[in-house]
């Protein structure tokens, strides 16, 4: 039996045997906060102990919960039934739909319904506020909606449209919360002047029979008073959000078990009797949420999880499927039955264990910025460049890095400006020597200067006898002959056979194959450039295909 129709056998089934005889008062409770095809309406979770307080209050309560359009029909059938005519109140929550000029509950089956189809997925409200008129001038329907969007199809917009209810009839109209407080409170209080209540509860809207003179429960409505309906305390609606979104029998004990009275007893009793059968799963779920942890207490168990090698992926409080996994290894790893949820015994594990390891990395840190100290004072405390430049090798992110990097930086731009000085001194000198090694002297000596460039070009020329212009131009008249790795590579093996030593054979014209190719110009009376031409390359390969042919 599905959890729809055990809440129709158990509520509505029960007034089959009514005949049209009038019982005191009545009420219809739909809430419809789960549907297959929408977003779930947790904000109806304020209408959860409703019925109660009216039975409470003197009414015969029928009730439906998550029911298709089908279900929704049949309840308003057996209201119909009772022929109650002395006082009738209707509270429906859930998805409202709007267009042609009525207002359709819908029912949890509703799938994108469109203006042709949506009569067979809800009912109207117009339908509501009529069945309501059998007890003119004490019928109320109240309607708890929200603003979360559902797919519909033509012609058919969400929300509550206008409403034009017969005589005699009040509807009222606004959040599950407001809904709840008017229903509950005002509504039930004898001798209350609607009007004026509904004026100073902003949240709500009513239109029809709105009349100072006639209360809906007059002040003799009781002999006895009506004993005050439980209050939900913060932790009692905590715990019940907690064990509502399990859905499981396991879960509305626990509740029980910690508010017995509660707000919501009397719902999670009828919801056991529709759970489905428990398993170890369903109770290790309960027994976690019977915890009722605080954010701050999941950041915690989270924190030590994480220090223990059982990675959550974060620490904010929010028990997601890394979260869940890190539990569950945790339980494994210690011979538990693997859930993934936590019991109190566990919790407090965790906890201790997460002391005693955060406990000992304590301990560690404090060793290690022990050690750290002891070195940063046996490399000189920082007195000595060597000695910081030692201590960085050891304690790269130690706690004197940042003054030790420091230091050096500092040391090395004073280094730099005094051998910048120091090379502007040298170059007139380099200048006046004017041989190849004083050039290659100073190149050594200041190698960051900005005449290193200068000096390399001034060995070239005095090496070459080409000057810095001349030998761009050879440069840029063997670039324009584009010789392919294959042909480079020809004539380095040429000038190796000829024992000019052009260094590596690889393609590459390195400082040795320059100096191969002006050896060989010399030798034959050419220009020498260290660079080649297209006579050049034409006599070394023609020497290559002669030692191939030989």
């Amino acid at each position: 039996m599905t959890r729809t129709k055990a809440i129709i056998a158990a509520t509505l089934m029960a007034g089959a045997g009514m005949t049209g005889a009038a019982s005191a008062d009545t009420a219809l409770v739909l809430v419809n906060a789960r549907y297959d095809a929408a977003p779930q309406m947790r904000s109806l979770r304020a209408l959860g102990g409703i019925e109660r307080v009216l039975e409470r209050a003197g009414f015969d309560v029928l009730t439906l919960r998550d029911g298709s359009g089908a279900d929704l029909r049949l309840a308003l059938s057996r209201l119909l039934a009772t022929g109650e005519d002395e006082r009738v109140l209707i509270v429906a929550g859930g998805h409202f739909l709007r267009g042609g000029g009525d207002t359709w509950l819908l029912g949890t089956d509703a799938r994108a319904p469109d203006l042709a189809t949506v009569g067979g997925v809800g009912v109207p409200v117009s339908l509501l506020a009529e069945i309501a008129a059998m007890a003119p001038g004490r019928a109320v329907v109240a309607l708890a909606t929200e603003d979360a969007r559902v797919v519909h199809g033509a012609r058919l917009e969400p929300g509550i449209g206008r409403v034009e209810p017969p005589q005699g009839v009040t509807v009222v109209a606004g959040p599950p919360a407001a809904v709840a407080d008017f229903v509950t409170g005002p509504l039930l209080a004898p001798g209350t002047d609607l009007p004026a209540v509904l004026e100073a509860m902003p949240g709500l809207q009513a239109v029809g029979f709105l009349s100072s003179a006639v209360a809906y429960v007059p002040d003799v409505a009781f002999a006895e008073p009506v004993p005050p309906a439980p209050v939900a305390t913060p932790e009692d609606r905590a715990l019940w959000q907690a064990v509502e979104a399990l859905d499981t029998a396991a879960a509305y004990r626990v509740y029980l078990e910690r508010f017995p009275r509660g707000a919501f007893a009397d719902l999670a009793r009828a919801r056991i009797a529709q759970a489905d059968p428990e398993t170890p799963q369903s109770r290790a779920e309960a027994a976690e949420a019977a915890l009722a942890l605080t954010q701050a207490e999941r950041q915690q168990l989270q924190r030590y999880l994480t220090l223990l090698d059982f990675d959550t992926r974060g620490v904010d409080g929010i028990f997601g499927p890394a979260t869940r996994r890190a539990i569950a290894d945790w339980q494994s790893a210690r011979g538990l039955a693997r859930t993934g949820f936590l019991d109190a015994d566990q919790a407090s594990s965790i906890r201790r264990e997460g002391e005693i390891r955060e406990a000992v990395l304590a301990e560690e840190r404090r060793a290690e910025e022990r050690a750290d100290r002891a070195w940063w004072q046996a490399t000189g405390a920082g007195q000595s460049i060597d000695g910081m430049r030692a201590y960085l090798d050891r304690y790269p992110d130690g706690l004197f890095a940042e003054r030790a990097r420091s230091a050096i930086s500092d040391w090395e731009r004073a280094q730099d400006t005094a051998n910048d000085a120091e090379a502007e001194a040298a170059w007139p000198r380099t200048l006046g020597i004017d041989t190849v090694d004083a050039y290659r002297t100073f190149i050594r000596n200041f190698p960051n200067s900005r005449h290193v460039q200068t000096a390399e070009a001034r060995i070239r020329e005095l090496q070459t006898g080409i000057g810095e212009e001349a030998r761009q131009r050879y440069e840029a008249a063997e670039a324009a002959l584009n010789l392919p790795p294959i042909t480079r590579t020809l004539v380095e093996q040429r000038l190796a056979r000829m024992g000019l030593e052009p260094g590596r054979v690889d393609g590459t014209f390195d400082d040795a194959t320059r100096r191969a190719i002006r050896d060989y110009q010399e030798a034959r009376g050419l220009p020498v450039t260290g660079y080649l031409d297209q006579t050049m390359v034409a006599l070394l390969l023609a020497g290559t295909l002669g030692d191939i042919l030989r």
